[in-house]
């Protein structure tokens, strides 16, 4: 009989658990429709938000420290800054040789002289000997007498030229011209040069210790040695300097 009773209160038990999870379906489906059919919302509780897979946020941590450049400390630029005047004990001023010395590397062209004493013509410029030019040039007018020309020349020891006759000279063809160079007492300086037609001499004269020289030229015929008229007489490239080169 006892276990009679047991079995009722059992199937009992079934039963009321069957109508409250019945009333809890119902109510809950009676939520949903209400929310669904009429907008109704209904207070949920507060949750605090997932987390993500990824982990958690980056605000929740401190922002991290700045990055150390290699290159903080150092200057942006060598120019970007003020050099400081260097300092120390300069150094001693080097001593001209002798041949920095202004005496020894003075150097002036016969074109730059005016002659002070002449019985000749002469001009200044560009001369064509052997088809080669030479600037800085004079030309002297050689008359079939003796021509002479003065130039002040105190200073210098040496006078170097190209000497001949000027390739466009009219009529040159077979003149040549004698020249001499004379120092102030009237004394030679060196043998006689000829000026012709053709490639120009290279002459080096010694005019150490003149103070006016004297240029002499006279023209005639190479052949039958008459005298002639020869115009143009060049000196070309003539430079004076104060030492022998």
């Amino acid at each position: 009989m006892s276990r009679y009773f047991g079995w009722v209160k059992d199937h009992q038990k079934l039963a009321l658990a069957g109508v409250i999870i019945g009333a809890a379906s119902l109510l809950v489906a009676t939520l949903g429709f209400g929310r669904d059919l009429f907008g109704i919302e209904f207070p949920q509780a507060n949750h605090p938000a997932p987390t993500s897979a990824a982990g958690p946020s980056a605000s929740a941590y401190p922002p991290p420290p700045a990055s150390e450049d290699p290159t903080s400390g150092i200057p942006e630029s060598p120019s970007d800054q003020t050099r400081p005047t260097p300092t120390g004990t300069v150094g001693p001023t080097p001593t001209p040789t002798p041949e920095d010395s202004p005496e020894e590397i003075s150097v002036r062209y016969l074109d730059e002289l005016d002659a002070e004493d002449r019985n000749g013509g002469y001009v200044k410029g560009l001369v064509t000997m052997g088809n080669k030019p030479y600037d800085r040039s004079v030309e002297l007018s050689c008359n079939g007498t003796d021509t002479y020309f003065i130039f002040p020349v105190a200073g210098m020891r040496t006078l170097d030229v190209w000497l001949g006759i000027d390739d466009n000279t009219p009529g040159a063809s077979g003149l040549v011209a004698d020249v001499a160079f004379y120092r102030d007492s009237g004394g030679q300086l060196d043998s006689n040069k000829v000026a012709k037609l053709g490639p120009a001499t290279h002459i080096k004269v010694n005019i150490t210790g003149t103070t006016q020289l004297k240029i002499r030229c006279t023209g005639r015929n190479a052949n039958s040695g008459r005298q002639a008229n020869v115009a143009h007489v060049a000196f070309g490239r003539a430079v004076l300097t104060a030492s022998p080169r």
